[in-house]
């Protein structure tokens, strides 16, 4: 392997107190939602029309450099670094981490009382909460839907990794909004990454329960297996066929982050690489900066039994107890167009656990009924700690184009992407594919002697001012066959060969995802290693972007924090989801020089 993380604990975390007020949630899931602007969906912009708006939140931004610096000097006797030496190493801290940072620089949060993991029976620290929200000193008042803010048990965490530059519909009921990602994870093991956001808030009566009966659960069934981290099922579905199914897989660490954790800590990540030492052909792979700022940084699932991520298709994996699946469900539609009735939360059923426990509807709503949280999680799981085994692990391979169609096959010709009409691939490019030429064919294929080896835009040095004639005495050409006007350099490399270009990487055909954004950009590539500035109507493409409304503020997208922020102009890659490279389309030209290889 030739990549080695090196995470920092650097940037910012955003945080929010309390419970948020969604506005329109509370629309959606009641009887005065309907498709207002008839494209046959009922989301927040249907909302927007009704008048309907979520209140903007001012985050608290802490600096994690500080947040260390305050944490060093043991201002609450837990250590002078992360609550869980054993978890993370030196510099690396977790979520609780953050809420300790706060209460001791707030005058208006404080612990009550903190339980420690070795008297929790859960390994987790467990604390009691005040939160003084009208700032009157008093640490006495519920908020508007009643949980209590004081004295309580109940508080804990929601989280929402980084995302990037907002540019789509980032929804009330998806969780990966303004609210944050619900779970039943152990704070004290969850690591806090740059970039995150978390809304410390208290939670139902019900919702502590149900979490630590997860917890009970797994620890359960550690001592069950003597201290081993045994995963009584691993099911592995390639899309046909049977489904691959491992039982009792044991699972040791691999140590695939020591930027984070301590020797022996096992992660998510784990369940597979375990798979492997069985004999499994498993692959993973490591995505760095995405064009859009969001800094991965992870290993993903690449392969498993020989079936690759592909264009438009990769893996899905979901961990946790069999019981708990489909505890987060938002409901959706309306009248007799019932989508999903959503999360009913009936605990108290014998496939949901068997609980002695009947939950408020209400409370329900408000903590459960949403897409995302609990088993499914927006955390990549070479840094989603599993020191106790979950019950079950599935990996699923799924298919973008029937889910959401892709967007890179869209378009009339290179020059021109329409987003407006196909969502199935079919509205296809118009394109000629080469095989590249050998040397024995005739061709001139170039060399390390070649004086422009490894300059990718040929219009560099070959244009009408240098090195003006080619091919008999006239311009470079052309292929004014197929359509085009202008010289475009990976055409020339039908002929001439590839130039010194290494092989691509069998990834996603979005090359500008990652080859597109501050970082990762490519040199001496011509329109594909600049960006501009894409204003107003430019900024307009199809339904999964935020900037197809009226000029409505209150319709715009939110910023990186689930803010309202209108995106008045954008600075964007010349390939992107509003512009294709006419002389460097994306991925065409980039195919025909880096051919795809495993």
């Amino acid at each position: 392997m030739d990549v080695t993380p090196s995470a920092k604990f650097e940037g910012e975390v955003s945080v929010y107190l309390g419970r948020y007020d969604d506005k329109l949630k509370d629309w959606l899931q009641s009887d005065m939602a309907t498709d207002l602007n008839g494209d046959g969906y009922v989301d927040e912009r249907d909302g927007h029309l009704a008048g309907v708006h979520n209140p903007q939140e001012v985050s608290i931004q802490v600096d994690l450099k500080q947040m260390a610096s305050v944490l060093a000097t043991n201002p609450d006797g837990l250590g002078g670094r992360s609550a869980r030496p054993d978890i993370f190493v030196e510099g690396q801290f977790s979520v609780f981490d953050l809420l300790r940072y706060l209460v001791h620089i707030r005058p208006d949060l404080r612990f009550e009382q903190l339980i420690f993991p070795t008297e929790s029976g859960r390994d987790t620290y467990e604390f009691v909460v005040s939160w003084d929200r009208n700032g009157d000193g008093l640490f006495d008042e519920a908020d508007d839907n009643g949980y209590d803010n004081s004295h309580s048990k109940d508080w804990y965490a929601r989280i929402k990794s980084h995302g990037g530059e907002q540019k789509k519909l980032n929804g009330s009921l998806d969780g990966k909004g303004p609210q944050g990602e619900a779970h039943y994870e152990r704070l004290d093991q969850m690591w806090l990454q740059p970039g995150m956001g978390v809304r410390f808030q208290p939670f139902s009566t019900e919702m502590t329960q149900r979490r630590q009966w997860v917890q009970d659960r797994e620890m359960a069934r550690l001592a069950q297996f003597d201290g081993k981290v045994v995963v009584p099922q691993l099911m592995v579905n390639k899309g046909s066929g049977a489904p691959i199914v491992i039982q009792n897989l044991e699972v040791t660490a691999h140590d695939m982050r020591p930027d984070i954790f301590q020797p022996g800590v096992i992660t998510k990540m784990d369940v597979f690489l375990s798979a492997y030492d069985q004999g499994w052909d498993v692959k993973f792979n490591y995505w760095p900066t995405l064009s859009t700022g969001a800094k991965v940084e992870h290993f993903a699932l690449f392969s498993f039994d020989g079936l690759d991520s592909t264009v438009g298709r990769g893996w899905s994996t979901v961990y946790g107890e069999m019981a708990t699946n489909g505890d987060f469900a938002a409901y959706q539609g309306h009248g007799e167009q019932i989508v999903n009735p959503g999360s009913r939360c009936e605990f108290h059923l014998p496939e949901k656990g068997g609980m002695d426990l009947l939950v408020d509807p209400e409370h329900c709503r408000l903590d459960w009924q949403f897409k995302f949280g609990g088993n499914v999680l927006h955390l990549m799981s070479d840094t989603w700690v599993m020191n106790q085994p979950v019950e079950l692990v599935i990996a699923g391979y799924m298919s973008h184009y029937e889910l959401w169609g892709m967007e890179e096959f869209n378009g009339e010709h290179s020059t021109q992407r329409d987003f407006s009409d196909a969502k199935d691939g079919s509205d296809w490019v118009a394109l000629q594919t080469f095989d590249l030429p050998s040397p024995d064919e005739g061709s001139p294929v170039l060399t390390e002697q070649h004086f422009g080896w490894g300059v990718a835009d040929c219009n560099e040095c070959h244009n009408e001012v240098k090195q003006p004639l080619g091919h008999g005495g006239q311009n470079w050409p052309i292929n004014s066959v197929d359509g085009f006007d202008q010289t475009q350099p990976y055409y020339c490399a039908t002929c001439h060969g590839s130039n010194g270009a290494p092989l691509g990487h069998n990834e996603t055909a979005r090359c500008f995802w990652c080859h597109g954004g501050e970082s990762h950009v490519p040199k001496h590539h011509g329109e594909a290693s600049t960006q501009r500035l894409y204003q107003g109507d430019e900024l307009v493409s199809n339904g999964k972007i935020y900037n197809n409304y009226p000029s409505d503020v209150n319709a715009l997208p939110r910023d990186k924090f689930g803010n309202y922020e209108p995106y008045e102009a954008i600075w964007s890659a010349k390939n992107s989801d509003w512009d294709m490279s006419a002389s460097f389309p994306d991925p065409y030209s980039c195919m025909t020089c880096h051919p795809n290889t495993q």
